[in-house]
């Protein structure tokens, strides 16, 4: 299992080569919350990644226009393919563009939540792609299962924030104009929603160019599912979003050690966080309050 994260500033990538196997990267124009934005100088960090032999996959994983698909394809003529793991694509349209580039085997496909069942899973491979995430919302014995058998590489959303809800609006701008305010939040990770049934959880809401998320108010920890999940998956991902670079040195040697929750309580008690496994251990379902 490779370990892969997200990255705040660039003056910690040498210091974060020596933790995991590679990098999410993205720009602004084609991704959606990003932890840094390479807007101008992509080449040039994918060039650093590869002197450290890192591995390198760049984010395609917000809403597309059409106007916007033709951007992406000349956003790829402008890179050096080969220098280039994957890319981690929320719309499988991408990949007819990937394949006129001849890189339909970099293309990861990732749409959160539809990939349940092995049979979706291996589905994939008649497309010639790289690999696959499962589902956020099912459970480990779920993920293995696939795992057992699966026939692409197999990718996980292993901790941080998950997503709830994405919309390509600008919601918190039209708040602020409903409330007579400027366009104070954008890009700020410090907001939270609070509900009046659920007094212990704050859910981080976000905006950027892309659109606007919500995020649940725990943090999606699969400690305690390494033991029977590590061999079967090929990449785990960290992602650092409402957090930062010290959190990646803190939290990437508990997976590699297969460490318990109560293991992590000392970095959860010092960035004041609930870890929860989210739905590895049982169904998801709705119940009422």
């Amino acid at each position: 299992m490779k370990i892969l994260t997200t990255i705040h500033d660039l003056n910690h990538l040498e210091q974060f080569s020596t933790k995991v196997d590679g990098f999410l990267i993205g720009q602004s124009d084609f991704s959606k919350h990003l932890t840094l934005d390479l807007k101008g100088y992509i080449v040039d960090v994918i060039e650093k990644i590869n002197k450290l032999e890192k591995e390198v996959f760049i984010q395609f994983n917000r809403m597309y226009t059409n106007s916007e698909l033709n951007h992406i394809d000349a956003f790829l003529s402008t890179l050096d393919l080969n220098k280039i793991t994957g890319f981690m694509c929320a719309d499988i349209g991408l990949l007819q563009i990937f394949k006129k580039h001849g890189i339909k085997d970099k293309f990861v496909y990732n749409p959160e939540t539809l990939l349940t069942n092995y049979f979706d899973f291996n589905y994939l491979k008649q497309d010639g792609i790289l690999g696959a995430f499962a589902s956020k919302e099912i459970t480990a014995k779920d993920i293995k299962e696939i795992g057992l058998r699966k026939e692409i590489k197999l990718f996980m959303f292993g901790h941080g924030h998950m997503s709830m809800f994405y919309s390509k609006r600008q919601i918190l701008n039209l708040y602020a104009d409903h409330m007579k305010k400027d366009h104070i939040y954008e890009k700020r990770d410090d907001l939270r929603l609070k509900e009046p049934k659920r007094e212990n959880e704050r859910y981080p809401v976000f905006q950027d160019e892309a659109g606007t998320y919500v995020f649940r108010g725990y943090v999606m920890s699969s400690l305690a599912h390494m033991d029977e999940l590590s061999s079967l998956l090929d990449y785990f991902v960290i992602d650092t979003l409402f957090q930062s670079d010290e959190y990646v040195l803190d939290v990437v040697p508990l997976y590699k050690d297969h460490k318990s929750l109560a293991d992590a309580k000392a970095i959860m008690d010092k960035y004041e966080e609930t870890w929860h496994d989210g739905f590895l251990s049982e169904k998801t379902m709705i119940k009422g309050e």
